[in-house]
């Protein structure tokens, strides 16, 4: 689009309190500058008529292993884009990219491409950080996780990839009944990531 100011009108608008029927919504170089409840365009706005959809904020997925026929641990920029692409389409704008259980070294290899591709262009689709999913699930609680590589948290194996990827990784998944889970989590959080609790046995 080539102006920078735009009205969306006739559209329900999603805010956080309620859905405005017939609404607008005034946007200036990338910013919202207004919401209003009847049809309104700016003097020199180029006017987006909804056709009666929802005009909503974009979505935000904290837990996404692909799409578009790729996944995010083939480990490629062009798979982060694909997926990113794939999902931007449907409304997604942000997104935490999530890995598999995999070795070590798989999972560097992934983070290695998501530092990359956070430094770059997204084409529209903001990137999180990533969430590792695993490896320090309960066994019997894996689902589709694949069981040879489930294993304990090792202080050897979390630190080097945290201090690897510093501002890479965002959210990590373990078993808090794991030997050393204890130890593993007050470390993620001492370096500002999330640690959800998941694939675990405990009560």
């Amino acid at each position: 689009m080539k102006s920078q100011h735009y009205s969306i009108v006739n559209g329900k608008i999603l805010t956080p309190h309620r859905c405005i029927a017939n609404g607008s919504v005034q946007v200036e170089n990338g910013v919202i500058t207004g919401v209003y409840e009847r049809a309104f365009c700016a003097p020199g706005s180029a006017e987006i008529d909804a056709g009666g959809l929802y005009i909503a904020p974009g979505f935000i997925d904290i837990h996404v292993h692909g799409g578009g026929g790729a996944d995010f641990m083939d480990a490629t920029d062009e798979a982060f884009q694909t997926v990113a692409a794939t999902h931007l389409r449907h409304g997604t704008t942000a997104m935490t990219p999530t890995t598999l259980t995999a070795g070590k070294e798989e999972l560097a290899e992934t983070l290695t491409v998501c530092q990359r591709v956070m430094a770059g262009k997204t084409g529209g689709v903001r990137f999180l950080g990533m969430h590792l999913e695993g490896p320090y699930f309960a066994l019997n609680q894996r689902g589709a996780q694949d069981p040879r590589f489930i294993r304990d948290p090792a202080p050897e194996e979390y630190q080097s990839l945290i201090d690897r990827f510093p501002g890479v990784l965002s959210r990590w998944s373990a078993a808090p009944e794991l030997p050393g889970a204890l130890d593993f989590a007050r470390h993620a959080v001492s370096k500002g990531i999330l640690v959800s609790l998941a694939h675990t046995d405990a009560l």
